[in-house]
Protein backbone atom coordinates (compact mmCIF):
# COMPACT_ATOMS: atom_id res chain seq x y z
CA UNK A 1 0.00 0.00 0.00
CA UNK A 2 1.57 2.87 -0.97
CA UNK A 3 0.61 6.86 0.79
CA UNK A 4 0.84 10.08 -1.64
CA UNK A 5 2.35 13.06 -0.05
CA UNK A 6 3.11 16.51 -2.24
CA UNK A 7 6.56 18.01 -1.93
CA UNK A 8 8.05 20.86 -3.16
CA UNK A 9 11.96 20.68 -4.89
CA UNK A 10 13.72 23.81 -5.81
CA UNK A 11 17.07 24.47 -7.50
CA UNK A 12 18.34 27.35 -8.89
CA UNK A 13 20.14 25.33 -11.65
CA UNK A 14 16.34 23.97 -13.53
CA UNK A 15 13.70 22.05 -13.19
CA UNK A 16 15.21 18.57 -13.48
CA UNK A 17 17.57 19.75 -10.74
CA UNK A 18 14.49 20.92 -8.87
CA UNK A 19 12.93 17.12 -8.70
CA UNK A 20 16.07 15.28 -8.39
CA UNK A 21 16.94 18.08 -4.96
CA UNK A 22 12.99 17.31 -4.20
CA UNK A 23 13.40 13.38 -4.61
CA UNK A 24 16.67 13.26 -2.79
CA UNK A 25 16.06 14.56 -0.09
CA UNK A 26 13.28 12.47 0.89
CA UNK A 27 15.13 9.80 0.42
CA UNK A 28 18.00 11.19 2.71
CA UNK A 29 15.09 11.29 5.16
CA UNK A 30 14.62 7.42 4.60
CA UNK A 31 11.40 7.16 2.82
CA UNK A 32 11.05 4.25 0.06
CA UNK A 33 9.42 6.10 -2.82
CA UNK A 34 7.89 3.94 -5.79
CA UNK A 35 7.06 6.67 -8.18
CA UNK A 36 6.68 10.46 -8.66
CA UNK A 37 4.51 13.04 -10.93
CA UNK A 38 5.43 16.62 -11.50
CA UNK A 39 2.39 18.58 -10.85
CA UNK A 40 3.28 21.72 -11.72
CA UNK A 41 6.41 23.80 -12.16
CA UNK A 42 7.10 27.37 -11.06
CA UNK A 43 9.89 29.87 -10.39
CA UNK A 44 10.84 33.05 -7.85
CA UNK A 45 12.42 36.02 -9.80
CA UNK A 46 14.09 38.48 -7.44
CA UNK A 47 15.54 42.06 -8.06
CA UNK A 48 14.69 41.81 -11.64
CA UNK A 49 16.54 38.00 -12.32
CA UNK A 50 15.57 34.31 -12.21
CA UNK A 51 16.88 32.96 -9.05
CA UNK A 52 14.70 29.88 -8.20
CA UNK A 53 13.10 27.14 -10.69
CA UNK A 54 10.72 25.26 -7.61
CA UNK A 55 8.03 21.86 -9.06
CA UNK A 56 5.34 20.48 -6.53
CA UNK A 57 6.34 16.87 -6.76
CA UNK A 58 3.42 14.08 -5.64
CA UNK A 59 5.40 11.32 -4.26
CA UNK A 60 4.33 7.54 -3.53
CA UNK A 61 5.65 6.69 -0.62
CA UNK A 62 5.49 3.03 1.32
CA UNK A 63 2.99 3.85 4.41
Amino acid sequence: MFKMIEIVGASSEGYSQAVKEGIDGLIASGEKIHFFEVIQQRGAVRDGKLKEYQVILKVAVEG
